[in-house]
């Protein structure tokens, strides 16, 4: 009876073990998205140490082995404002918004595909949080925006794991421009001189997330410049009321053009 028994127990583990082998493999990343986000993890190490050509190359070299990583290209967005070449900047935000977009329309043949590419996003969103955590409990971060930035990427991470956990019919769902993207293609306009196209975005940051004190602050300093000081002292109170501290020079800077001093 022993006998049979430790048989049978021999015969329940080898399927469940396989079982558990099929699991994980459903869940790996991609060898072409693990290195992108090897690059991708590099390239915050040099934005955390403003060696912005650095960054640069390792967010371009995460791109070149993951085309599709729309965070990348977000990041090589940022590392270009870094080094001032806000042109590249722009572009790069652009096409981050873009894939963003088409989120939803990725065309595959097969729901192995389709959880392939559901895994490697995953792993995107998941190196991305990483790198927010990291950069909101250093010195130089900790703001509202980081935090904002990081709780958007969980309910991103979130959504992803819920689509992928799926028994059956997995699909991909479009994802919803993160807040920060817009603010920081808006950003890029307004260092470029671009004020209508900086004012869009700024609008589309705050659609996607009223909450964001800075991208208010920003849009109160485009006001500010192209004189509508009203709108300006508006976008004040609403950045104050989202707990943003605005800086007192801006304030009286807008309150002496409104008076005309």
């Amino acid at each position: 009876m022993r006998i049979i028994l430790a048989l049978l127990t021999t015969i329940v583990l080898i399927p469940a073990g396989a079982a558990a082998q099929a699991l994980q493999s459903q869940r790996a990343p991609s060898a072409a998205a693990q290195a992108a986000n090897k690059h991708y993890a590099q390239g915050w190490s040099a934005v955390r140490a403003e060696s912005w050509s650095d960054a640069a190359r390792e967010f371009q070299a995460a791109i070149d082995n993951s085309p599709k990583f729309a965070l990348a290209y977000y990041s090589l967005g940022r590392a270009e404002v870094g080094r001032r070449d806000f042109a590249r900047a722009i572009a790069a935000y652009q096409k981050c918004k873009e894939l963003y977009e088409s989120s939803g329309a990725e065309g595959f043949t097969s729901q192995m595909d389709t959880r392939q590419r559901l895994n490697d996003r995953i792993l995107e969103v998941q190196t991305a949080i990483n790198q927010a955590t990291t950069l909101t409990s250093s010195a130089k971060a900790g703001s509202q925006t980081q935090n904002l930035t990081v709780r958007e990427l969980q309910a991103q991470l979130q959504r992803l794991e819920q689509a992928r956990d799926r028994n059956t019919n997995v699909s991909l769902e479009a994802t919803p421009v993160p807040f920060f993207v817009p603010m920081s293609l808006g950003a890029a306009y307004f260092r470029s001189g671009q004020f209508p196209e900086a004012e869009r975005e700024y609008k589309a940051a705050i659609a996607a997330n009223a909450a964001s004190g800075e991208t208010h602050n920003n849009l109160a300093v485009l006001y500010l410049t192209t004189g509508r000081y009203d709108d300006a002292e508006a976008e004040v109170k609403a950045a104050e009321k989202a707990g943003f501290r605005v800086n007192e020079a801006l304030k009286g800077d807008i309150k002496k053009k409104k008076n005309g001093t």
